[in-house]
């Protein structure tokens, strides 16, 4: 009898026994709230929550992209691991090991696909990883933070490897970004695509046989604006529906549970090393979350915020402070900091202790000043601060949208004259100039930046070096490239190139394209450009062999047709005597830029040539109109 006893127990305990996962898959849906999780908006979500821990209450630490995924990856909070923007700060993965880093020590092969340029290779995000594709091609005129590509793009990607390696126990990290500006054509819609795009991976998994034996933890970085409070975005306001983030974890089995104790990003690390090691989630036990967003003092000269959910209150440091009951006023709309101000004196020492001094983006080091200084600025620096409360100007930022949209010079001018420091709309008064063909007044907007925010000073050294470049000031320019160069910023070495071919030194443009196309998301462009000194050089058919491996790639990671390009082809079939290629490349040129007078030129000397002086009359008229 007693024999039989301990059997059964061995085989109660062995089957009780929680299987440690064999595979950890980490899906992020960029941009994502938690409210918008719904049986309605997100249905394979909703299923996937049936068989997971749905943390109910989880909470983002930073309402940007990059600080907030290093959150995820290191367990620490941004002033811990030191990147509290999308920009000027720089991740040190030897002080901060990844998870990724930690579950290869494990014997894990570790990879990931990201849809964002700014999760790229460059900011440290994919240390640890073995692989991490980050081909997102450039769009030419679109901000750094705005370069994404489909997610079904990045999950194809996610496919291919996994099927490739699931072998061997792996871990895959991948990154949508659709609920992400801009829109498609609305946020509701991203959200709905992006579900759909996970039940497909999801699916895909089930069908390797690989679903039922993963961790699969499905989560967001931050949330969404949308109005709630003013802003309509993300990454200025700590209010809730920017912070509070969905957090599905599946473990093998699918055993459904609800967690209501509030969890932060920065405990998804422990929660999955702890689920690997033991085959169990760990214990949530109460604890305070901290929040930052220093954007709106680096990117505009406000006061930066810091925030506090402590228990059932939400304190938000501010000028003027809040304080929120999350129970009896969940959407943050009455402050009761009256009532908590003795709780909001405490939770205030506890976030000067957590958030630490302000830190300002990369120190302006003497060596950078002196850099600085022979391009001819001096006294780089940012001077006294506007301290402003975020919340009492937010406003101002739906009068940018306004100015984005009309293409104000007026508004974004008025603008950037109330706050010289906001980058956004120093970028945006730099393009509008440059589509009115002044120049000159591009590059001053530009180079006024690289004064007032010398942190910013690679980037804005880059769009003044274009500006620069089409004013025909190319000592200038190269000197802003360079230096842009130097500190890696994206696309310095194309306009390196481009400079260099503009003065007609093709070897010196070669080498710079050399170095261009070893970057995945400046190949199309590199190769554009490598087609164009192939043209000078009279090698056509090259050229025409570089454009074609140009449109092959830039279609393969959805980058943008290069300005020019339809130009540039339509003049290569002509010098190859392919006429009816070229006059179809030439209406496409028109058509895509109807004011751009090259275009019908040639396209009138092409069809004088081949005896069609009808149709080069009315391609003269088409220019007449098209210029009035």
């Amino acid at each position: 009898m007693r024999k039989l006893v301990a059997i059964f127990a061995l085989v109660f305990c062995a089957c009780t026994r929680q299987p440690r996962p064999k595979n950890i898959i980490l899906i992020s849906i960029d941009t994502l709230r938690s409210d918008y999780v719904t049986a309605a908006r997100t249905p394979h979500l909703a299923a996937f929550e049936k068989e997971s821990a749905v943390y109910a209450n989880a909470w983002s630490h930073c309402p940007l992209t990059l600080p907030s995924h290093l959150t995820v990856f290191t367990g620490a909070l941004p002033p811990e691991h030191g990147v509290r923007d999308n920009a000027g700060y720089r991740f040190d993965a030897q002080k901060h090991p990844t998870l990724a880093a930690s579950l290869r020590e494990k014997g894990f092969k570790t990879a990931g696909a990201v849809s964002a340029y700014v999760l790229r290779k460059s900011t440290g995000a994919e240390a640890g990883f073995d692989e991490y594709d980050d081909a997102i091609g450039i769009v030419d005129g679109a901000p750094l933070g705005a370069l994404q590509r489909p997610g079904r793009v990045t999950e194809q990607i996610a496919e291919t490897w996994i099927r490739d390696h699931k072998a061997q126990p792996f871990f895959y990290f991948l990154h949508l970004y659709e609920p992400h500006e801009p829109y498609a054509p609305t946020y509701e819609a991203d959200v709905r695509d992006a579900d759909a795009i996970v039940g497909d991976f999801l699916t895909f998994l089930k069908s390797e046989k690989l679903y039922d034996d993963a961790l699969i933890v499905v989560l967001s970085d931050h949330g969404e604006g949308l109005g709630d409070h003013g802003e309509r975005e993300h990454g200025i306001l700590l209010y809730r529906e920017s912070l509070q983030v969905p957090l599905i974890v599946r473990m093998p089995g699918g055993k459904a549970s609800r967690i209501e104790e509030a969890v932060g990003l920065a405990d998804v690390r422990n929660l999955i090393l702890t689920a690997v090691s033991s085959g169990k989630l760990p214990d949530i036990k109460p604890h305070a979350l901290y929040a930052e967003s220093l954007f709106p003092r680096i990117h505009i000269g406000w006061s930066d915020l810091h925030s506090l959910v402590e228990s059932r209150v939400h304190y938000i440091d501010a000028p003027h402070p809040e304080a929120y009951d999350l129970h009896a006023d969940p959407t943050e709309k009455a402050n009761a900091i009256d009532r908590y101000r003795r709780g909001y004196l405490a939770a205030h020492k506890t976030l000067q202790n957590v958030g630490g001094a302000y830190a300002a983006p990369d120190v302006v080091s003497d060596e950078e000043k002196r850099k600085l200084a022979s391009l001819g600025y001096v006294s780089a620096g940012g001077g006294e601060e506007t301290l402003a409360d975020p919340k009492d100007h937010i406003a101002e930022f739906e009068q940018l949208r306004q100015a984005m949209r009309d293409q104000s010079i007026p508004e974004l001018e008025q603008l950037l004259a109330k706050n010289p420091r906001w980058s956004d709309v120093r970028d945006l008064l730099g393009v509008a100039y440059e589509r009115k063909g002044d120049f000159a007044r591009a590059a001053k907007v530009y180079e006024d930046g690289i004064s007032l925010t010398p942190h910013l000073a690679p980037e804005f050294a880059l769009s003044a070096a274009s500006a620069l470049m089409d004013a025909r000031q190319f000592d200038d320019a190269a000197k802003h490239a360079r230096y842009a160069a130097d500190r890696d910023a994206p696309g310095a070495q194309l306009i390196l190139g481009e400079i260099e071919l503009a003065r007609g030194n093709l070897e010196a443009a070669a080498t710079q394209e050399r170095v261009a196309e070893g970057n995945a998301a400046e190949k199309a462009h590199a190769l554009f450009l490598g087609a164009r000194i192939a043209s000078a050089r009279r090698d056509f058919p090259r050229a025409l062999e570089l454009l074609q491996a140009s449109e092959e790639e830039r279609k393969r990671i959805e980058a943008s047709v290069p300005e020019g390009f339809h130009y540039v082809l339509a003049d290569t079939y002509a010098r190859l005597g392919r006429v009816e290629d070229a006059i179809r490349e030439f209406e496409e040129e028109i058509r895509i830029d109807p004011r751009n007078p090259r275009a019908y030129r040639d396209l009138a000397l092409l069809q004088t040539i081949i005896g069609d002086k009808a149709g080069a009359e009315r391609t003269k008229e088409r220019m007449a109109s098209a210029g009035r």
